[in-house]
């Protein structure tokens, strides 16, 4: 679109330096005309004006200095050859309204306009231009006009180039923001990893220490009663007796160390307070605002509860990020009597004719799983909005009672 403005411009150009050489033959074709002369003022007009165009943009003392000697060849033209006023004015106009800044322009444009004035009261073609005011109004008219040209080329100009510039500001933004994106999905990546680890060590050092030692125990007593047997059979009972025992509480180990294989942190009493965690870690790496309110009443969350609500934060936060471009996201979450209320909502944009993705869908998932119940309201450019509702402390295992019953 640029090259084609400029070949658009280059274009108006020499068909003005054409008109110019054409009014120039056209109204001295009963005169004999310096051929020579012409020639070295057009190619010193033309010259002048190509210079100005591609080496004098930046430089507005230059580009002055190139417009008042333009306006002495246009006069050194006229006065040779005469011809149409306004067609040699017409490109000087337009560089000095497009090329100037604003009071620099305006006082050039006076100058242009007082030469084509002075030219104007001696006209030399046209008997209806003969009338000396009527020639000055015409070309006043005419400057004027193309003044007003130059000064709306320029605003458009301007236009087009604040908003490159506020779209290099939003690309550079949007970059920033897949950046911080990707540092929080490789954060929560590290997180989750780290704490996998961290509960597979310690199961291995609980295995290790309870279940180990009690097979340990169990195999040397095993061992010791086939001997006992024969010299004290009563002693031997009561060691039989007291593996069982052992035995007994070795497999209450074992089932509480597979228990434990579920994440420690979601452990009941502890919702809350990982959702704030959450929320705090979210926001260093983000660099969104997340306004966390909780209602007076607060119980504990059960460990299917926590662990959800905490997946549907997550999933949220990166909906709001990589969909939204949210920059603020406000939570309310309501502890009543028999349910818990949470409300999610950001300040991102969303489409229209948005479709319910995977993401959406694995919240509700996860929030029907748990008895809850799950709703969303797209509000285009105003947000986007959650609301959950879950039952008071019901956990997987109730509702598989329930459903069998």
């Amino acid at each position: 679109m640029k090259k084609e403005n400029e070949y658009l411009f280059l274009f108006i150009r020499y068909s003005i330096f054409f008109c110019i050489s054409l009014s120039i033959v056209t109204l001295n074709v009963d005169h004999k005309l310096n051929i020579l002369k012409l020639v070295i003022y057009l190619l010193i007009y033309i010259i002048n004006t190509q210079l100005r165009i591609y080496y004098l943009g930046e430089h507005n003392l230059f580009i002055i200095l190139s417009l008042l000697f333009e306006t002495l060849v246009i006069c050194l033209l006229y006065n040779s050859f005469k011809g149409f006023t306004f067609i040699y004015f017409f490109i000087t106009v337009i560089d000095a309204s497009t090329m100037l800044k604003n009071v620099e322009s305006i006082i050039m444009n006076l100058i242009l306009y007082v030469a084509v004035v002075l030219i104007s009261l001696h006209p030399d073609y046209s008997k209806l231009q003969n009338y000396t005011y009527i020639n000055v109004i015409f070309n006043t008219i005419v400057i004027i006009g193309v003044g007003s040209l130059g000064k709306y080329i320029k605003s458009q100009k301007e236009k087009k180039v604040e908003a490159q510039k506020l779209y290099d500001k939003i690309r550079i933004s949007e970059e920033k923001l897949k950046d911080a994106y990707e540092r929080l999905e490789s954060y929560s990546s590290t997180v989750e990893e780290i704490t996998l680890l961290k509960e597979r060590n310690r199961i291995s050092r609980e295995i290790h220490d309870t279940v180990g030692h009690t097979l340990s125990t169990l195999i040397i007593q095993l061992q010791a009663v086939p001997f006992l047997w024969k010299s004290n059979p009563k002693e031997a009972e009561t060691m039989l007796s007291n593996m069982l025992s052992y035995t007994k509480t070795g497999l209450e180990d074992v089932r509480r160390a597979v228990r434990e294989l579920s994440p420690s942190a979601f452990d009941k009493g502890s919702g809350v307070f990982l959702l704030k965690e959450l929320i705090i870690n979210f926001e260093k790496n983000s660099n969104v605002k997340v306004d966390f309110n909780v209602s007076k009443m607060v119980y504990d969350l059960n460990s299917d509860q926590s662990f959800t609500l905490y997946r549907v934060f997550q999933e949220s936060f990166s909906n709001s990020i990589r969909h939204g471009g949210a920059t603020n996201i406000k939570i309310n979450m309501n502890f009543s009597p028999n349910e818990i209320y949470v409300h999610i909502r950001d300040n991102g944009t969303c489409s229209k004719n948005m479709e319910k993705g995977f993401g959406l869908t694995n919240m509700e998932n996860r929030i029907n799983f748990i008895g809850g119940t799950f709703s969303y309201f797209n509000h285009e450019a105003q947000g986007f909005e959650i609301n959950i509702l879950i039952p008071k402390n019901q956990n997987i295992a109730e509702l598989k009672e329930g459903n069998n019953e």
